[in-house]
């Protein structure tokens, strides 16, 4: 017998509300349920990272498990592609898969695919805002792990850069952190064998001061003459290292002077040349957000092979603004403590919503230079489905346990950054991701529909996936009550709520919790539905260009989900009959009433546990497809409260 529920809307007299049963588990696009770790993750015969060529993947579960996979990087559910024969990976992907075995459903493993066509003439890695303070084991032991994920991508880079707030050093008194930072990461190159690969870092906001982090660093990573600012050639490309903390007058007389010389090189216009700082330059990346010196900009105006690549506003790769082409090129590298996304979405903080921005998630960017082109990919070092603050609002950035399983995942499409044509104006011409090339005016559009199922910690709204060209950052979330029509949640204006896009796997059902906690401290105020009363979520997924989809709508009854239903036309010899289960799964007695084109039955008390069934004749040799309604009446906080749920049947022919 099939079942599943979907509130839908209300009807006159006691509250109420209409529940629309699918055929499948629970919505067919809900993630697989009853999640055990008794259960193994499939397993993968070919490890996630950088591969030249088509690779395939064979996968493996525990005997008599199927495994449901997904190469879009969400989260597999029962409707997501039954694993039949090895995978041929042939464009860079995230693998996803699960095993599931009996109605139980493994935990998620995850492998990011870099597939590549050739070796790069060089490759390297830009990170910033480390912002570690301690050499702890829990320390040591996550940057070994992080050197296991940079060369999982590139095995011997030729370059690692650190750009910036190596410390979170705020009051010009930290500056010994800069010897942690030191060891930690020349504890990596050395257990990793990283014995020929170059290391740099730029001076930050957080660095304390400039005199002060040059004490704690060879000079080899920080070649600097007293400004900050140096220039080094890696593989015979230029890097131009700037302290964007004092981008005066002289810092910028040697920029222009480099670059003039540097562009005078033969084949310099389609030759790129490397910028970097912490801060970005305003009017480039991420809507320049945070962004400071537009002198910068202006002095790399008149160079398109420039590509300069900032830190210091901690805002996720993800995002398809973190790359950004107008006179020359401006790249985002994210954040190795803590990510974030725009300050306008609350986040899911297990029974309540909290207006939050930061995420624990560290992510870099691995750059690899061809003869004709540049790859950009974006890289997460940990993707967890975890928060930034702990369930006593404590800061809690980092995993508990390494390795994680999704170290390595791509956090977005490579990017491809080309040089074409013989004078600046046509480089110009030819860039991919300016404004106007990439302008996204595609809306994205809704999954199946929401629903909201009542939990003990309150009302849940379980909202499948949007789609969209680029990337779903959030839903448009209100909630009404029916009677008052008032808002019942006080949503900050122009807020939504997380997509989650930042995890691996990414949620392919998005469980909002329909409470609003106002601070992140334990005995901060909580705003929540009251039991029994009837309201309307509306739903509009939003992309990061703003794009907004179509809205719908799901009524519900808060703290009461109505009562699960089984319908099935089955024959007793040569009559039909059609047989009507529902199951009482909540705490308090309810009362039920069946309604069939057969006739009605009522049960005026069942207890909790329990079921009722009842068989309708149909007085004929066969029933006709169709559908039973079950009205179940609660008393919740005093007042009966009443919903319906429906449930369809196949047709019978009995002979």
């Amino acid at each position: 017998m099939p079942f599943s529920r979907k509130p839908a809307v209300a009807l006159p007299g006691a509250v109420a509300v209409t529940v629309a049963a699918v055929i499948a588990a629970a919505g067919a696009a809900a993630p697989v349920a009853h999640a055990t770790d008794d259960l193994a993750a499939p397993t993968f015969s070919v490890d996630g990272g950088r591969h030249v060529g088509p690779t395939t993947v064979e996968l493996s579960a525990p005997a008599g498990a199927d495994i449901r996979y997904t190469l879009d990087g969400s989260m597999p559910t029962l409707t997501s592609p039954r694993y039949e024969e090895p995978i041929t990976i042939e464009e860079s992907a995230n693998l996803s898969a699960v095993s599931v075995l009996g109605g139980e459903v493994s935990a998620a493993e995850i492998e990011g695919y870099l597939i590549k066509s050739e070796e790069p003439l060089l490759s390297f890695v830009v990170m910033s805002d480390i912002e570690t303070t301690s050499y702890d084991e829990a320390s040591r032991a996550r940057w070994d792990h992080y050197f296991d994920t940079i060369t999982s991508i590139q095995a011997a880079p030729d370059l690692i850069l650190s750009n910036g707030d190596q410390i979170a050093d705020n009051n010009y008194n930290t500056g010994p952190h800069h010897q942690v930072i030191r060891s930690l990461l020349s504890d990596g190159l050395t257990s990793h064998g990283l014995d020929d690969t170059k290391m740099l870092v730029t001076f930050g906001n957080h660095d304390d001061r400039l005199n002060v982090m040059s004490q704690y660093y060879p000079t080899e990573w920080f070649p600097h003459t007293g400004g900050g600012y140096y220039e080094q050639v890696v593989e015979g490309h230029h890097f131009l290292i700037l302290n964007t903390e004092a981008y005066d007058a002289t810092q910028r007389a040697w920029l222009q002077g480099r670059l003039a010389a540097i562009a005078a090189e033969p084949g310099a216009l389609n030759r790129p040349v490397f910028v970097v700082g912490h801060r970005p330059t305003p009017g480039t990346v991420n809507d320049g957000a945070q962004a400071t010196n537009p002198a910068i900009a202006a002095d790399l105006a008149a160079y398109p092979q420039s590509v300069f690549i900032s830190g210091h506003s901690h805002l996720n790769v993800n995002s398809e603004k973190s790359i950004h082409q107008k006179d020359f090129t401006a790249v985002n590298d994210g954040s190795m403590s803590y990510s974030q996304i725009p300050r306008d979405a609350y986040q899911n903080y297990g029974p309540h919503l909290i207006d939050n921005f930061t995420l624990p998630v560290p992510q870099a960017i691995f750059i690899e230079v061809y003869a004709d082109r540049t790859e950009i990919d974006r890289i997460a070092f940990s993707a967890e489905p975890r928060r930034t603050y702990d369930a006593n609002g404590g800061w809690a950035p980092y995993p508990p346990t390494v390795p994680t399983p999704s170290a390595g995942a791509l956090a977005g499409p490579t990017w491809t950054v080309r040089l074409d044509g013989a004078t600046a104006a046509e480089v110009k011409a030819n860039f991919d991701y300016t404004d106007a090339v990439r302008a996204d005016r595609t809306a994205p559009v809704l999954g199946d529909e929401p629903s909201v199922r009542s939990t003990a910690t309150g009302s849940v709204l379980r909202v499948p996936r949007a789609s969209d060209d680029e990337q779903v950052s959030g839903y448009d979330i209100t909630v009404t009550d029916v009677a008052t029509g008032a808002a019942a949640l006080p949503f900050r204006a122009g807020a939504k709520v997380s997509s989650d896009f930042f995890f691996a796997p990414m949620p392919s059902v998005l469980e909002i919790p329909l409470a609003i906690k106002q601070g992140l401290q334990p005995a901060s105020p909580v705003v929540s539905l009251t039991n029994g009363r009837a309201y309307t979520a509306t739903v509009t997924a939003v992309d990061g260009w703003g794009n907004r989809s179509a809205t719908t709508s799901v009524d519900f009854v808060a703290g009461f989900d109505g009562v699960p239903v089984e319908a099935e036309a089955r024959c007793l010899g040569s009559k039909a009959y059609v047989t009507v289960k529902a199951a009482n799964d909540e705490a308090d007695a309810v009362a039920l009433a069946i309604s069939t084109v057969y006739g009605e039955k009522s049960f005026a008390n069942v207890i909790a546990g329990k079921s009722s069934v009842h068989s309708f004749p149909v007085r004929a040799a066969s029933a006709p497809a169709g559908a039973v309604t079950v009205q179940a009446t609660r008393v919740i906080g005093g007042t009966p409260v009443t919903v319906a749920t429906t449930a369809p049947y196949d047709a019978a022919t009995c002979e």
